[in-house]
């Protein structure tokens, strides 16, 4: 059996989604760690941007840092087609399908990660898109293996998870008809409780119907789904705790970092289930070329090859000791933001009257009046906008903020540790021999690249904002202790004066 660097030995690649979280760590890894001949980058020309120009401002992502610095010669392979993975063929043209026939792997990680998308553009994107990667897949005439990105929350009506392919409750054919057949799109929104019946929104519902869409072409081509969990920081790859996206759980610790976020509604005994980024994108390497050894055996896999990523096995902390614990090794001052409204921290709450409180008096308030003073001075106001907008991907996040799921973790994580050590798809972080401090300094290692690498700040103003966020703390005490003052004088002058 080849090695992952060998199995990818001048190859040709083509990604879906390339241009999101999982599609660019995917991008860069292959990059820097095996000899890929080429990449080949569905982009949707938008707005006023082409494909050849959004390839541009994707060269030049944050992600590529260590690889813009040690080998930037490997950013040329990568290659823009121009498509739209909701369009028939994905949009590819016939010259381009001509280009691209020594493509042997298929990555298709495209797929609309909003939770709250109405029901059309999720089948479309998720389902319909997924449709039309399989059979472009099925002209290439060198595939050796299609790699389906899925999600480990695709059956949240399961307790436990198996890496194994679940019969869909709904047929995906006649999901996708309903997009001709229903035309209007507030029918269609109305019948969305209905048909998601058991899922807690169209994102887990769409990307169920994806994989039994993909069940059903097995037979057709060589195809393996992987689901990884929610896909968070890397541990040390390209760079310790890097952190990928402002979108999504990633911008909430940002606002949290910023003293926006002040309070989070959830379980205490929710475990943070992540997927570090390197550690998924490795393991999604190493399944690729061991889904691909399966199809090239004698007897072809009966059933669909599925894959899983899970940190529950190996890591039993709780939402809420990870973030109580930043909080109390002061994590967040020690990479003290210069876009800092407030100070950082948070209160974890499942009491939901508490958390309105608190959004009200902690977020609504100090946002009004912030807007308030920008518009008084002639400038746009913004933060209210910022705190309607962490609310909202709050609550659509609250199915799994009040859930645990089981499952076995990684699939095959001995084997992949013990046939990777040593080697630039390494996973020793699975077996670490203190987990406890290894989670202090991979959040540690994130809070410092969320300033870095998303909010683009100055290492060298780090130790400014360290001495402003000092001085914001004694005005907030000083702040407290006159209130105290102030209600205890109140109290004094208004009930116990009389008695003495």
């Amino acid at each position: 059996m080849c090695t992952v660097v060998e199995f990818f030995e001048d190859s040709e690649v083509f990604i879906t989604g390339g241009s999101g979280v999982v599609g660019k760590a995917l991008i860069e890894k292959l990059l820097r760690s095996t000899r890929v001949r080429r990449i080949y980058v569905l982009l949707r020309p938008k707005k006023q941007f082409t494909a050849e120009q959004r390839l541009k401002r994707l060269r030049q992502a944050t992600i590529f840092h260590v690889l813009a610095k040690e080998r930037p010669q490997e950013l040329d392979k990568l290659v823009a087609v121009p498509g739209d993975v909701s369009h028939p063929g994905l949009g590819i043209q016939p010259e381009w399908l001509a280009r691209m026939r020594g493509v042997s792997v298929v990555y298709h990680c495209a797929a609309t990660v909003r939770f709250d998308e109405p029901l059309r553009v999720a089948l479309r994107l998720n389902v319909g898109g997924t449709l039309e990667a399989l059979k472009f897949a099925e002209k290439l005439p060198k595939l050796r293996i299609f790699v389906h990105v899925s999600t480990f929350y695709s059956n949240p009506y399961l307790k436990r998870v198996e890496p194994k392919y679940y019969s869909s409750p709904m047929d995906w054919k006649l999901c996708l008809r309903l997009l001709d057949e229903v035309p209007d799109d507030n029918l269609l929104d109305a019948l969305t409780r209905k048909l998601i019946v058991g899922f807690p929104n169209t994102y887990t519902f769409t990307k169920n119907l994806a994989e039994s869409l993909v069940n059903d072409h097995r037979h057709r081509l060589p195809l393996i789904v992987y689901r990884p969990s929610i896909v968070l920081f890397a541990v040390d790859d390209p760079s310790p705790g890097f952190s990928p996206s402002l979108m999504g759980a990633m911008g909430l610790f940002a606002l949290v970092g910023a003293g926006i976020l002040k309070t989070v509604y959830l379980g205490r005994d929710i475990r943070l289930d992540i997927t570090p980024q390197d550690m998924g994108i490795k393991s999604m390497l190493c399944y690729t070329q061991k889904g691909a050894d399966l199809y090239q055996q004698e007897d072809a896999p009966k059933e669909l090859p599925v894959y899983m990523s899970s940190s529950c096995t190996h890591v039993s902390h709780t939402f809420t000791r990870v973030a109580e614990q930043m909080d109390e090794l002061d994590l967040w001052g020690d990479a003290a933001f210069e876009k800092n409204l407030m100070i950082p921290g948070c209160h974890y709450t499942d009491r939901r009257w508490l958390y309105l409180f608190l959004v009200f008096t902690k977020q609504i308030l100090p946002a009004l009046m912030v807007d308030g003073l920008l518009k008084l001075f002639g400038q746009k106001p913004v933060l209210m906008g910022i705190v309607r907008k962490a609310y909202q991907t709050l609550e659509v996040m609250q199915p799994f903020m009040f859930n645990n799921y089981e499952s076995p973790g990684v699939t095959e994580k001995e084997t992949l540790t013990k046939e990777n050590e040593g080697t630039e798809f390494h996973l020793d972080a699975f077996s670490h021999p203190d987990i406890d401090s290894l989670v202090v300094q991979v959040s540690r290692d994130m809070v410092h690249s969320i300033r870095t690498h998303l909010l683009h700040e100055d290492p060298r103003t780090l130790k400014r904002s360290q001495r402003i966020l000092k001085i914001k703390v004694i005005l907030y005490q000083a702040l407290r202790l006159f209130l105290l003052y102030k209600i205890l004088r109140w109290l004094w002058g208004s009930y116990f004066k009389a008695f003495f």
